[in-house]
């Protein structure tokens, strides 16, 4: 059932928008363009200082701390926040199951028209302390997604990051649209 719901948010965000990321041996990546580290977003008709405003509603909204968050900003043009997710996903480990945690940071840039997103920064760690997930790697380094060759050795854990960045992106996406419904009681 949860490969069903990952599956499906996948392709939502998919069909619904072109900027996605996928996970690579080089860490996560622009998905039409390999090179990129980051996506960006369009917002026609939106400009850097609206997509700012609605980018501090967004975490204000979502987060309980806001203030505590937000790392960076430059008024209408620059805004970095942390995340932290408990039970972020859970690595096979030869039978065993392990949950991971995880923190990352978005960064955004923004201008008339369009937004520029980044995960700058990504930490995907076992409760339990010691390994982490990683995206290249040997058995030994911790929870490799590839094998130091290049070859996808989790794919199950690939598909679960990708589904859950993805679905973010989507989220921040509307809500920056104002596409969200969440206004309409």
């Amino acid at each position: 059932m949860k490969k069903l719901v990952l599956l499906s948010l996948v392709l939502i965000s998919t069909l619904t928008y072109s900027q996605k990321i996928v996970v690579t041996p080089n860490g996560l990546r622009d998905a039409n363009d390999n090179e990129k580290t980051y996506v960006v977003i369009n917002a026609e008709g939106k400009t850097a200082k609206q997509l700012y405003d609605n980018a501090v509603k967004y975490i204000n909204k979502n987060y309980k701390s806001p203030d505590d968050v937000i790392k960076g900003k430059t008024d209408g043009e620059y805004l970095k926040f942390i995340t932290h997710v408990s039970n972020f996903l859970v690595v096979n480990n030869s039978g065993a199951k392990i949950s991971i945690d995880c923190d990352y940071t978005f960064e955004l840039n923004f201008k008339d028209g369009k937004i520029k997103l980044e995960i700058i920064a990504l930490d995907m760690y076992a409760q339990t302390g010691g390994y982490k997930v990683l995206f290249t790697g040997g058995a030994f380094d911790g929870y490799p997604i590839y094998n130091k060759k290049g070859d996808l050795k989790r794919p199950d854990t690939k598909a679960e990051i990708e589904a859950y960045f993805n679905s973010q992106i989507n989220a921040i996406t509307e809500f920056l649209q104002e596409k969200s419904n969440d206004d309409n009681w």
